[in-house]
């Protein structure tokens, strides 16, 4: 039942808790020589891993049930124990150097005390935000989750609106019908093949008995923390200070361009900011703001997102000091998260491996000096005088491009395809070639660290690929060629005011950071070009904005890397006259460069924040919708069809899990389904009812929902001809349940 009760929250609870506590117990063991913040991190990470695939691989066996929840988490605890038993001394072997000189390798030791004192909360800058972030992402959460009116309805907030519905229906339909492999219920003949694994780790606690709006909101407040906590330990690994990772941090988090303007100057209302549907400074679409705030229209509604990036952030902290350090131990956890991916959120499994190729290249040009990484550069103007003519080159051709498509002519989508499948696999022969370029002992090494890390991540990662992934996207419009993400159409502008615009701040000082960049920065940076390359010519699901779980990633490389200049230049700018004038400056220029970074993203998250309060929040479902979903959860089968409207916010398909004939085509289109079909049907069966009785029969219908979005939907609904032949097992004074068989 989504009411749920208190013993079924702490029940869901505990066993949540159990693989966070088990997993921390891992993290402990084989990780022991790192710092405890970071060993909390992962192990919370392996305990979420182990929440999401435990319970599933015995599902196969006895569905999804209370059985396949108790044997996954048994299996986890015998996992634990043989860690515990046949483990070694929880080091990370280092692979051997042969680049380094001794001298240089001993820099590697730290002191204990330098841990203890680099573990002291006061060396955490980054939770003068972090906290503060965390407390407001829970407050949006708490006032955008199923909150009940005055009125006995079921609100949300703005980013609420639309895909929580869809989430939602996965895990009622998941936990209810038991069936797994599971199948749409939006579509009940398509089998589920959208990472759902992110709405199970849900489903394992509503099971339970828990409440729909807890087990919704509880593995999100886990994951928002790791999300968090892995995306700094990331940057402050990357850039060794901690106030360059504090900045990365609030570039990412807090990100928004340069759509504030558009308030400025009159063009929109402060007034539309806070009570229009999606007018606020990172989300214009009628002026081209595209560039999406990260908390508020990312992680909070897309829950694939959210937990995608919970593996992702600490995934790359793993993998970059793996290939930094040479770990043998580093490149196998991180070949296990990167395996636990593709049915968490495939996008993020998919930059992950277009970061490790970057990394990789990166890696294999150290071992060859190829870019003179040990040696010192005899002529660092020509350095720069290379890397600024390879971002004049990009910004040019991407220019161009852009401008023929703006002019009407256009080229086709099947060029821009190809033209994406060539700098692919001209990054690819390029890998190839660095790692014959390298000597045999080296590519030995490769083959030991970067060959067990892709052995690995084939292992785990193919049978769910093949299983679910590689149909859907050859089945659907999932795969095709595109140029320039979201700047197209009647509001398409240049290629560059386009992402400055959007970007803001950031973007514009992501140039010169390139330009005067060191040569280990731009090693962790090249994957973000790469994965900005394809998105802008290969788009990987049939809605073409999704490209930005995407480039978001690389964004975060971007963020990180842009920080890093900045806190240089500003130190180089003051830190040479400490005199009491210079610091005022140095902290007020620091201020107005933050305000600037992140002032629409600011505004936009007061706004998402205001719009689940009572004076502005959206009305999901009626109270009368909630009644007769209560009425079906307890009288109708678990595997029940539905007819219903296909309204977004269907609240049968959401609350209660039963199959309905056909979903939105919001959420249907978007997975690469055809829906079209049923979607006709939908029409037949309520506005021609005697004519219907072999679509009841093929869509196995057993109930008629009549209510106001059928209503609506259907403006020739012939009620009287549904009352006249079936039996009405449900009435109030709008929705009424007949049952057809």
């Amino acid at each position: 039942m989504f009411d749920g009760t208190v013993s079924g929250n702490i029940i869901g609870t505990l066993y949540m808790l159990a693989y966070q506590i088990l997993g921390i117990l891992i993290a402990q063991k084989v990780l022991k020589k790192e710092k405890p913040a970071v060993r909390i991190l992962l192990g919370s990470v392996f305990g979420s891993i182990g929440l999401s695939w435990c319970p599933i691989l015995f599902s196969f066996i006895v569905d999804f049930t209370v059985a396949s929840h108790i044997y996954g988490l048994v299996f986890f605890i015998l996992i634990t124990v043989f860690i515990y038993i046949a483990g070694g001394s929880g080091s990370a072997k280092k692979v051997p150097d042969r680049n380094k000189k001794s001298g240089r390798s001993q820099k590697a030791a730290v002191k204990p005390a330098a841990i203890k004192e680099r573990d002291s909360i006061k060396n955490y800058p980054f939770l003068i935000a972090g906290i503060p972030l965390f407390i407001f992402f829970c407050m949006m959460l708490w006032n955008h989750t199923l909150v009940t009116s005055d009125s006995g309805a079921y609100t949300t907030g703005q980013c609420g609106f639309g895909d929580m519905n869809m989430h939602l229906g996965f895990i009622t339909s998941i936990a209810n019908q038991h069936t797994f492999p599971p199948y749409y219920s939006l579509l009940p003949d398509a089998k589920l093949s959208y990472p759902f694994l992110s709405d199970t780790i849900s489903a394992s606690i509503y099971i339970w008995g828990a409440k729909l709006r807890y087990a919704y909101m509880l593995p999100m407040w886990i994951a928002i923390l790791q999300v968090m906590f892995g995306m700094y330990t990331f940057a402050e690994s990357w850039l060794k200070d901690k106030w360059k990772a504090f900045l990365a941090f609030v570039l990412f988090f807090f990100n928004g361009g340069f759509g504030i303007i558009y308030f400025l100057n009159g063009s929109y209302t402060f007034s539309d900011l806070m009570t229009g549907f999606y007018h606020t400074p990172t989300n214009l679409v009628d002026v081209n703001v595209r560039w999406t705030n990260t908390i508020v229209d990312m992680l909070l509604p897309q829950r694939a997102t959210l937990f995608g990036w919970a593996l992702l952030f600490p995934a790359l902290y793993i993998l970059r000091r793996a290939w930094n350090e040479h770990r043998y131990s580093f490149f196998v956890i991180v070949g296990i998260i990167a395996g636990a991916l593709p049915m968490i959120h495939t996008h993020s499994f998919l930059a992950l491996g277009i970061i490790s190729i970057g990394w990789l290249i990166s890696d294999m040009a150290r071992k060859t000096k190829f870019f003179a990484w040990d040696g010192k550069i005899k002529n660092i103007r020509a350095q720069r005088i290379i890397l600024a003519c390879i971002a004049a080159a990009g910004l040019i051709f991407f220019s161009v491009l852009s401008s023929i498509q703006n002019s009407g002519e256009g080229i086709s989508d099947k060029i821009y395809f190809t033209i994406g499948i060539a700098g692919t696999c001209a990054i690819l022969c390029l890998m190839i070639y660095m790692f014959f370029a390298v000597s045999k002992e080296k590519r030995i090494d490769i083959i030991k660290t970067w060959g067990i890390f892709l052995i690995i991540v084939i292992i785990f990662a193919a049978p769910q690929l093949i299983y679910w992934t590689f149909g859907q996207v050859a089945g659907g419009d999932m795969l095709k060629g595109h140029f320039n993400w979201s700047n197209t159409g009647s509001t398409a502008e240049p290629y560059i005011m386009f992402y400055l615009k959007n970007i803001g701040l950031t973007a514009i000082l992501f140039i010169p950071a390139w330009i005067f960049s060191k040569r280990k920065d731009i090693a962790h940076v090249f994957p973000a070009l790469i994965i900005w390359f394809i998105c802008e010519f290969i788009v990987f699901q049939p809605n073409v904005y999704d490209n930005n779980k995407l480039l978001l990633a690389a964004y975060m490389l971007i963020c990180c890397f842009t920080a890093g200049a900045v806190c240089d230049w500003l130190r180089l700018l003051f830190n040479k006259h400490n005199t009491a004038v210079h610091r005022i400056m140095k902290y007020t220029l620091t201020a107005v460069l933050i305000v600037l970074f992140t002032v629409s993203g600011f505004l936009t998250m007061i706004r998402e924040y205001y719009s689940g309060t009572k004076k502005v929040c959206y009305e999901l479902y009626n109270s009368e919708l909630l009644d007769v979903c209560r009425y079906i959860e307890k009288n109708t089968p678990e595997n029940a069809v539905i007819l219903t409207a296909n309204n977004h916010n269907n609240a049968v398909a959401s609350l209660t899990g039963r199959n309905i004939v056909c979903g939105s085509g919001t959420f249907l289109y978007y997975h690469g389904l055809d829906y079209s079909e049923r979607e006709a049907a939908l029409i037949q069966m309520y506005e021609n009812v005697d004519a219907s009785e072999n679509l009841y029969k093929r869509y196995n219908v057993s109930y008629i929902l009549v209510g106001p979005d059928e209503r609506i939907s259907f403006p020739n609904l012939d009620e009287q001809t549904i009352y006249s032949k079936y039996t009405c097992e449900y009435s109030t004074n709008q929705v009424r349940l007949y049952r057809v068989r």
